[in-house]
């Protein structure tokens, strides 16, 4: 074979072209590092061109050596790293990386013919080639040491690992994958050092090399190093330990399910990955690539969510959806088409033995766009199966569809009783599994969701009655109940509450109902024979009519909010599709629904391997690059067992269907002797048979096949729901006469006749019909895992995820990924596309020539792509850079074309604008003046207006301000006078009382002088005098007081004001010393009445006495002579005690109360200083260390206790008071009674 250079060598008198100087540089690039690694074996070399080296948007340390692809581990990001992770794998040991090469042109290879299926539902692009490279089964350990050229494809990096003595994955003896540090290699045994300090002696050949560290979590398994199970599996269980459950394997992304609520959602997240600010694998990431490529190519896409049962495809779909609702946000559409998973969910989802919410049914939400991105609509498709019989029976501990559950937990009041519903345990068809709730979820509030999204998707509250009634008709339907009348075991109808709540539900007389279930009409040439049914042909008559009611019901409420969603479709542009479908399942006793939903993800897997696997290579085969095929498992034969004409398991299925006479006994023998031969197919005893699917092998039993496969609804049901009264049954059983006759009227009696095409039948059309409609799109493909099965987070089963990703072939995709070329486009796309990045222009102009010219210019790396026939491929990450150039140099046009235009513009701008100033100066200026002269004449007549208007104004207020002084005035003016008059009037009146006072006293003296005149003695002027005076000073000095009083009130208001946080106290103590101070004086002006009223009567009794007193001394005076006054005044104290004894008494008196009214005075001043003094500590300006309010409440304190024992002793006071006054007035009565004895 010639070499690349031979073959492609120009000629020496031509001009070389383009392609040949590019060529000439490779052949430059052969140096290699001295401290790289030995290169794995090379492959025979074919035509084309031969790269040397592979750096850029290859993995960090990957380089060709040799022409031979190996990974060096050095220049590499760190990645933080988890201790707590085990790192120990289980599983078996896998291949190395194959070496590869590439080549600018290569041979077109052909393929020898293979078995190719005679059904598919792909419309080829390529013609099906025979012979390419594939392997049936899952790559064992024998291909990790495939031999090429005579020499082991893994010695040589093996060989590096041990000279180096890296990390490595070493085959514990209990089946473990380990990881440890080589120690040491003699001989044939190696010495490893593993993580937890123990030394394990092996073999070499039991070693797989390990990633260094700085590898450990990262995000995408092309970045690895090496390529083995053990380093992907530890990757992933290290990310899955961080909460970081999606994981990049080429194109595919890989999504843990978490089992948890993880903090990767939201509207923060949403924005971050809307605005590029974050690229870590999420579904966000592919759904986000989808709608750009959707804008960019003009193509719909679709994101293809696969898994096995439980691994979380349902949440990733809905969690996609929600991502490209915001993207195509503010259209009104974004939450309708979210509500759509509430309802799909709960008419479509059961709890199954691996999963809580598991899909039932496979669904194709198409989500339609505008041109300018915005959501304008979208169709839901659940054309392929939904497993009816749930909705009868199912294993123990799982549940039927979850809106059974939700309506009788969660049905409001009125609409129980419209409906007749009781609790889920009270149907025959919700308690039979024996599992009514599921942990965790309260169906009352999803019932309260579920209206709520069927308000949004606008069904309204009509149709939604007619949903619920149907529901509820199912169910009682269910408690329908047979028993047997002979013993042909012929049965009649219980008539219970089922059966009569069923009719009404369903506005069928009982009768209608009784006759449908417990007998079948049979033609017989023209006459029609009713034949009662036995027990089982009853209870499959009820169920069959059960089913058939929900799954037409099912349909009804998708064409409901299809229509809902439809509304402005009109301005659909392209379309993005997510497909959520059942996973893959495999129980301990598998039926026909397991066998049609396994059936569904081989051909799903197919679609896979086609897009990732035989069309990329092929591809690559077809326009001549050169391509190392790369193994993976295809399940090509395992579909042909299915889809196989005649011999295939579907055509038999409806082979022994179309037998009256078959059993499903029959069938799996049948089985056995046609399908012996096929390796994908085993046959079993007691009526089971395996197959080979590409996750393993499952084992099903044929109980049922037959009868589920017929799926039969006699023509006396679909007659029975013509005649309901509701519209809802009319509307199905017209459904079932539509695809039952090819648009001709036939009789119902014939109905069944035409129902040639069985379940699986149909459910291989709608599948088709599926994969066209996906074959169309550019997909998008997330591949979900289940962690463990046993639904517990946290919980990594290797063995487990092992098993998925070998079966998704995720090994395969990211050796492909690596070594391939996802990017490709054709000669005339990329030149018209980058043609324009070119600085200068080239003499040829044909599309390889500038293609080629753009990608030296942009000095992409030659390894970084291969020029095909027909296109030019790259490798991941290439076009952003061509985009990034074109962006730049687009961005660069802009510019100059922005400031040439706007240069451009100024200059006409400035023009227009001088132009302009010079007719708008003339025209302003004349305005100017003409306003001018207004304003001048407004402005004088203003002026004008405002004089008289001000003038008139002042007037009027004068004149009012004068009214209302002059009435002032005079009001004041008359309270003055008045007040004037009645002080004059009541001093008139004071004078003439006092003067009258005045003189009655002076006669009442004169009187009593002339008495003691007449008697001998004279009165004690200096006593009254004394007393006099005191009052008067007594009564002075209280004015004093009182006016002192006053202007301590006015200090402590003073005091008041400037502190007014102290008021509030200050002022309660001051008003309570100001009412004790005013009851105190009250007491004393009391008490000094009361002395004056005493003397007054002593006075009085003086006065009274006196004459006879003088008479009696006169008459002794006759007989013994005249006295002297002082003789008289001794006389007469001697002669008269009483007098004597009154007026001590009157001296003690006057001195009791002088001693009260002087310690009041002392007291008084006392409190009024100690309140001066807290004044003053309240405001800081003494004792700053004291406590205002503590000494305001011992001052309260003493002032109480001395205020108490003040009031005892007043009181006693006036007792003694009292008392004397008694003992004057006794003695005065004695001193008469003496005088009138004698």
């Amino acid at each position: 074979m010639l070499s690349a250079a031979t073959v492609m060598a120009p000629a020496a008198a031509t001009q070389k072209s383009s392609l040949e100087v590019l060529l000439e540089t490779i052949k430059k690039r052969d140096e290699q590092p001295k401290d790289a690694p030995p290169a794995l074996p090379a492959r025979p070399t074919c035509r084309g061109r031969l790269p040397t080296t592979r750096r850029p948007s290859l993995p960090a340390g990957f380089k060709l050596e040799n022409d031979m692809a190996t990974v060096v581990a050095m220049e590499t990001v760190p990645v933080d790293k988890k201790p707590d992770v085990e790192k120990e794998i289980s599983g078996l040991e896998t291949k190395e990386d194959k070496p590869v090469k590439g080549h600018i042109f290569g041979t077109k290879r052909k393929f020898h013919n293979s078995e190719v299926l005679e059904e598919s539902p792909y419309v080829e692009s390529f013609h099906e080639r025979k012979g390419t490279t594939v392997c049936k089964d899952p790559p064992s350990v024998s291909s990790a040491s495939a031999k090429m050229n005579g020499k082991p494809a893994c010695t040589d990096v093996m060989d590096y690992v041990r000279q180096k003595k890296l990390r490595v994955w070493c085959s514990s003896p209990n089946a473990k994958w380990e990881l440890g540090q080589i120690k040491s290699i003699s001989g044939g045994d190696a010495e490893i050092l593993l993580a937890d300090g123990k030394v394990l002696t092996i073999s070499p050949e039991m070693l797989l090399p390990a990633n260094p560290d700085v590898l450990d979590g990262v995000d995408d398994l092309i970045q690895m190093s090496y390529l083995n199970e053990p380093s992907v599996l530890y990757n992933l269980q290290l990310r899955y330990s961080r909460d970081l459950i999606y994981t990049k394997a080429g194109p595919v992304l890989i999504a843990v399910n978490p089992l948890k609520e993880v903090p990767l959602y939201g509207k923060t997240s949403i924005m971050q990955y809307k605005k590029k600010t974050k690229d870590d694998p999420h579904v966000y990431a592919v759904a986000d690539l989808a709608f750009n490529e959707m804008l960019r190519d003009c193509i719909n896409q679709s994101i293809i969510i696969s898994g096995e049962s439980g691994a979380g495809k349902t949440e990733t779909a809905k969690i996609a959806m929600q991502y490209l609702a915001a993207l195509g946000g503010a259209s009104g559409m974004e939450s309708e088409v979210l509500q759509t998973n509430v309802i799909l969910e709960a008419l479509g989802n059961a709890k199954t033995s691996r999963n809580d919410n598991s899909s039932r049914f496979g669904k194709l939400i198409e989500i339609y766009f505008s041109e300018t991105g915005k959501m304008c609509g979208a169709k839901i498709q659940t054309s392929v199966l939904l497993e009816k019989s749930r909705v009868v029976q199912r294993a123990q501990g799982e549940r039927s569809y979850h809106i059974f559950y939700q309506l009788c937990s969660g049905a409001p009041p009125f609409l129980k009783k419209k409906l007749f519903l009781k609790s889920a345990n009270d149907y025959n068809y919700l308690k039979q599994s024996n599992c009514l709730r599921i942990d965790g979820v309260n169906d009352s509030n999803k019932f309260t969701a579920l209206v709520d999204a069927l308000d949004t998707i606008q069904i309204s509250k009509e149709d939604q009655m007619k949903l619920f009634s149907m529901l509820a008709a199912v169910l009682w339907m269910g408690n329908i109940s047979f028993s047997v009348i002979d013993t042909e075991n012929h049965v009649e109808v219980v008539s219970n509450e089922g059966l009569a709540t069923a009719a009404k539900l369903l506005g069928c007389t009982s009768n209608q109902l009784v006759t449908a279930m417990s007998t079948r009409k049979i033609r017989a040439g023209n006459d029609s024979i009713i034949k009662k049914l036995t027990l089982p042909q009853a209870i499959d008559a009820r169920d069959a009519l059960a089913k058939s009611i929900y799954a037409h019901l099912f349909d009804w409420v998708v064409e409901q909010i299809n229509h809902s969603l439809g509304t402005g479709r009109q301005c659909t542009w392209r379309s993005i599709s997510i497909l959520d479908i059942y996973g893959f399942e495999c129980f301990n006793k598998n039926g026909f629904e397991q066998f049609c939903i396994n059936y569904a993800n081989e051909r799903l897997q197919q679609h896979f391997n086609r897009h990732l696997f035989k069309l990329q290579q092929e591809e690559y085969l077809e326009d001549g690059i050169d391509w190392a095929p790369v193994e993976f498992v295809d399940n090509t034969d395992c579909l042909s067992l299915f889809e196989k004409k005649p011999l295939g398991l579907l055509s038999l299925l409806d082979e022994e269907s179309t037998f009256p006479k078959a059993t499903d006994l029959s069938f799996a023998n049948k089985l056995k002797q046609q399908l012996s031969g096929n390796s994908c197919f085993k046959g079993e005893q007691e009526g089971t048979f395996k197959i080979c699917h590409y996750a393993g092998e499952v084992t099903y039993d044929t109980s049922g096949f037959l009868e589920k496969n017929r799926d039969p609804l006699h023509s006396d049901s679909i007659q029975l729901l013509s005649s309901c009264k509701c519209e809802l049954p009319k509307h199905f059983a017209s459904v079932m006469v539509a695809d039952s006759q090819n648009k001709s009227s036939q009789s119902w009696h014939s109905v069944v006749d035409t129902q040639k095409q069985s379940v699986v039948t149909k459910f291989k059309v709608q599948l088709f019909k599926l994969m066209q409609q996906l074959e169309s799109t550019t997909p998008h493909f997330i591949r979900c895992i289940q962690p463990n099965g046993k639904q517990c987070p946290r919980l990594f089963e290797h063995d487990l995820v092992l098993h998925q990703l070998k079966c998704c072939g995720v090994l395969e995709v990211v050796r492909i990924s690596r070594t391939g070329y996802p990017t490709r486009m054709t000669h005339h796309q990329f030149a018209e596309r980058y043609g324009f990045l070119l600085l200068r222009s080239i003499a040829s102009q044909d599309p390889l020539s500038v293609s080629i010219a753009v990608l030296q210019q942009l000095n992409i790396p030659p390894e970084m792509y291969q020029v095909g026939y027909t296109k030019l491929f790259f490798r991941t990450g290439q076009i952003a850079a061509l985009e990034n150039a074109k962006r730049k140099m687009l961005h660069g046009t802009l510019c100059i074309q922005k400031h040439f235009r706007g240069l451009h513009f100024r200059q006409g701008y400035q023009g227009l604008k001088k132009g302009a100033m010079t007719l708008q100066s003339f025209i302003r200026g004349e305005r100017a003046r003409i306003h001018f002269d207004n304003v001048i004449k407004r402005w004088r007549a203003a002026v004008l207006i405002q004089k008289y208007t001000r003038r008139r104004i002042a007037a009027t207020k004068f004149n009012d301000q004068l009214k209302h002084i002059i009435l002032l005035q005079s009001v004041m003016r008359g309270c003055l006078a008045r007040t004037k008059y009645k002080c004059l009037q009541n001093e008139k009146e004071s004078k003439v009382s006092h003067n009258k006072a005045q003189g009655d006293m002076r006669k009442n003296i004169s009187e009593s002088r002339v008495c003691h005149e007449m008697n001998g003695h004279y009165p004690h002027q200096p006593v009254i005098t004394e007393l006099e005076g005191r009052i008067s000073k007594a009564e002075a000095a209280l004015r004093d007081k009182e006016e002192e009083n006053v202007m301590l009130k006015q200090q402590l208001e003073q005091y008041e004001r400037k502190w007014s946080e102290y008021e509030a106290k200050m002022k309660s103590m001051e008003e309570a010393w100001k009412r004790q101070l005013s009851s105190l004086q009250l007491s004393l002006v009391a008490a000094k009445k009361s002395l004056v009223s005493d003397d007054m009567a002593t006075r009085t009794a003086r006065s009274d006495f006196t004459p006879a007193h003088a008479q009696y001394n006169s008459e002794d005076t006759l007989s013994t002579g005249t006295h002297t006054p002082e003789v008289i005044e001794s006389r007469h104290h001697n002669h008269h005690p009483e007098a004597k004894v009154s007026a001590g008494n009157s001296d003690r008196r006057v001195n009791a109360v002088n001693h009260l009214e002087k310690e009041f005075e002392d007291r008084r001043q006392v409190f009024e200083d100690d309140a001066g003094f807290l004044v003053a500590v309240k405001s800081g300006q003494v004792g700053s260390n004291m406590n205002p309010d503590e000494e305001l409440r011992k001052l309260k304190d003493r002032f109480a206790t001395w205020k108490k024992d003040y009031k005892s002793r007043l009181k006693e006071t006036k007792v003694n008071l009292q008392k004397v006054g008694t003992h004057d007035e006794k003695s005065r009565k004695r001193w008469w009674g003496k005088k009138s004895s004698k």
